[in-house]
């Protein structure tokens, strides 16, 4: 999954295709050619049509023109050019794209030379090697991108060596790339210059060098005058890697102001991030839709897809809407994002695909215990086969991971805050796929490395090792290690902050400091309720009931869930039962009301057996939703449009959205 935490240098490709996009003919008037040469080059009126179509970025139209040609003539030079754009941009098909460009360029170096002589045949022959560049280049194929950037350098002017400082990086060939990249932000050309200052940003990040590729930022950012999306959602990006969350927001807003195009994914898709480390739903939900909403080229849409799943799957964990964010990981495991256009490996993006999808998991399969507890015995096994299978699948995630942990360098990167899409506030999930003891080593190895800001680094990894004593029930060194970590931390990284409360309230619960303990307790319900579900830990409680042997009995059932435990603290579940309705609320000091559930259908009357158990069950199954999940509600629909699925909605809903209210159904003698 190609998600934003790695510095984008190739996304200034959109802004070079762009210019290669230019209609051929013009390019070579604009330069005082005519445009003549070999027929070949020049096309016919079809031909040229269809270049005109995959110019203007019509791809379909350009695919069904350059069919019809293909079907008559086989080798039509053109055709088969246009043929080439089409697998590019619209369908994202890589190997046929590199297949047929370089067929083409064979053709035309057969009829011109690998050298031409005439403007059109130098147009052509330039166009056709950029384009290779581009489609080796999202292939990740960096060896064959320099050969074709030296071929294109021993034949043109300008040469094309800023442009070497992508597969350089990728290649860990950075004193050559800083070379160039030093060089270069002294060009006259500002797009050359831009690309340098990305470059050295983008270096300096790969050696994990937190604050000098966040100075090449701003020092690009102020050569640009702001006005280059990719520099500043870059820019952006190593203000979070300093540790700085508000100008990441500040810089990835500025990113969105930019008009040049050269942004390959949305700054949205990190505004996403930024805003639900904040613990800022509802802004993370704007940005997320947004996301969606943004217009795409083809070939960014197939490769972005993946992003957006996974923004999508981290709100989602976050909101404890588990089995929705369980559906898209496993789209985002079966169908990565290439590695072609960051600067993170293909290994790292599976590993940081692997930590948040057994993060997910671990969310759904604690609903699950949830949801078996207040069932009878043989539903309960129905629920517990569901969550051994989930329970498997974690197991072979667990292998997978271990396969690529054999690589030390990622997991150090993993556990080093905002080096990866491994977001800190759920990244304490790889302690269950690697296990306690090689973390440990891990956060040893990343503190040693950590040196430009070790202040604001070290209360991540603090936060990292009191969790281990607390998963080892070292209750005091948990204790003292959480207090130093929410001391240590940025005040803006609330999630963490949350998740690192939550197992410090059950580690000062249980090392006896119940004052403290609920005070933490009551700033996680208040908040984020669905770290105790992340973290399978039971809230202290007593239980109330009255109205009736329906509320009895659904307090009987919620006595044995796993969110509930321990003496008592002042939390309370009270359930009351009047008439057919029930109302089972989460409350705590002095009353206060973190969530609520009002059952009124499926309880009690005319019901069998079997229909009053599924309505019991039922709002035993809202209620820990209600108690335990933010005030952020999301519906299939606002999901599926999240996701980029179909809507479907019946006609009287699209009435009432239409009309801005509700449609009643007419009375008897009224026309509908």
């Amino acid at each position: 999954m190609t998600r934003l935490a790695s510095i984008a240098l190739n996304g200034l490709l959109a802004a070079a295709l762009a210019t290669l996009a230019l209609p051929l003919m013009a390019q070579a008037q604009d330069l005082g050619a005519e445009p003549s040469g070999p027929a070949m080059l020049v096309g016919t009126p079809e031909e040229k049509a269809a270049q005109t179509l995959a110019d203007q970025g019509k791809h379909i139209e350009a695919r069904e023109a350059a069919q019809k040609i293909l079907d008559v003539d086989s080798k039509s030079f053109i055709g088969r050019y246009v043929m080439c754009e089409v697998f590019y941009r619209l369908e994202a098909n890589l190997p046929r794209a590199l297949f047929l460009v370089r067929q083409v360029r064979r053709d035309l170096e057969a009829e011109v030379s690998d050298r031409p002589d005439t403007q059109i045949g130098v147009l052509w022959h330039k166009r056709l090697i950029k384009l290779e560049s581009y489609i080796v280049s999202d292939m990740d194929d960096r060896e064959g991108q320099l050969a074709i950037l030296n071929y294109f350098n021993d034949r043109y002017q300008p040469p094309r060596e800023v442009h070497k400082m992508w597969p350089l990086l990728k290649l860990k060939r950075f004193d050559e790339a800083i070379e160039i990249g030093e060089r270069l932000i002294f060009s006259e050309r500002e797009w050359e210059r831009r690309r340098a200052y990305n470059g050295l940003m983008a270096v300096e990040d790969e050696r994990r060098n937190r604050k000098a590729s966040y100075e090449w930022g701003l020092k690009g950012y102020a050569n640009v005058r702001g006005k280059s999306c990719i520099i500043a959602t870059n820019l952006a990006l190593a203000a979070r890697r300093a540790f700085e969350l508000e100008n990441a927001e500040r810089y990835d807003k500025e990113a969105i102001k930019a008009a040049d195009g050269s942004c390959p994914t949305s700054p949205y898709a990190q505004l996403t991030m930024v805003y639900l480390a904040e613990g800022e739903f509802q802004k993370s939900l704007s940005a997320l839709e947004k996301l969606r909403q943004t217009p795409r080229e083809p070939n960014q849409r197939i490769q972005n897809e993946m992003t957006i799943k996974g923004r999508l799957a981290e709100l989602l964990y976050a909101l404890g809407q588990f089995e929705q964010a369980v559906d898209r990981t496993h789209e985002i495991m079966r169908h990565p994002d290439r590695a072609g256009t960051t600067s993170a490996s293909e290994e790292s993006i599976e590993l940081s695909n692997a930590v948040l999808h057994a993060a997910v998991l671990g969310g759904r399969i604690e609903q699950l215990r949830e949801r078996a507890a207040v069932r009878g015995f043989g539903a309960a096994l129905d629920v517990w086969s569901d969550m051994q299978s989930l329970i498997l699948e974690r197991w072979h995630i667990k292998r997978r991971g271990i396969r690529l942990g054999a690589l030390e360098s990622l997991l150090i990167d993993i556990v080093s805050p905002y080096y990866t899409d491994v977001m800190p506030w759920y990244g304490a999930a790889m302690i269950d796929l690697f296990g306690e003891g090689v973390i440990l080593k891990m956060v040893a190895a990343a503190r040693t490395r950590d040196v430009d800001y070790p202040e604001r680094a070290n209360g991540f990894y603090d936060a990292t090792e009191g969790e281990l004593a607390w998963r080892a029930g070292d209750w005091g060194k948990a204790a003292a290690l959480g207090t130093k970590a929410l001391e240590g931390l940025p005040e803006r990284v609330q999630m963490l902050r949350w998740r690192i409360m939550t197992w410090l309230a059950d580690a000062t619960f249980r090392g006896g400091d119940t004052a403290r303990a609920q005070r933490l307790f009551h700033d996680v319900m208040r908040n984020q309720p669905t770290a105790l579900r992340h973290l399978g830990v039971k809230l202290p409680a007593k239980f109330i009931h009255a109205g009736g042997a329906l509320s009895t009995e659904a307090v009987a059932r919620l006595q044995g869930s796993p969110r509930f435990g321990g003496a008592p603290l002042d939390f309370t579940v009270r359930v009351t039962q009047e008439d057919d309705i029930m109302q089972l609320c989460m409350l705590g000091v002095g009353g206060q009301q973190y969530g609520c559930h009002i059952a009124r259908e499926g309880l009690v009357g005319d019901l069998t057996d079997e229909e009053a158990e599924d309505g019991l069950v039922k709002a035993l199954d809202a209620f820990h939703d209600e108690a335990f999940s933010p005030k952020l509600e999301l519906t299939q629909t606002d999901i599926n449009s999240l996701d980029g699925r179909a809507v479907r909605q019946s006609a009287s809903e699209a009435i009432k959205g239409l009309l801005g209210k509700e449609v009643k159904d007419p009375k008897p003698g009224e026309t509908p």
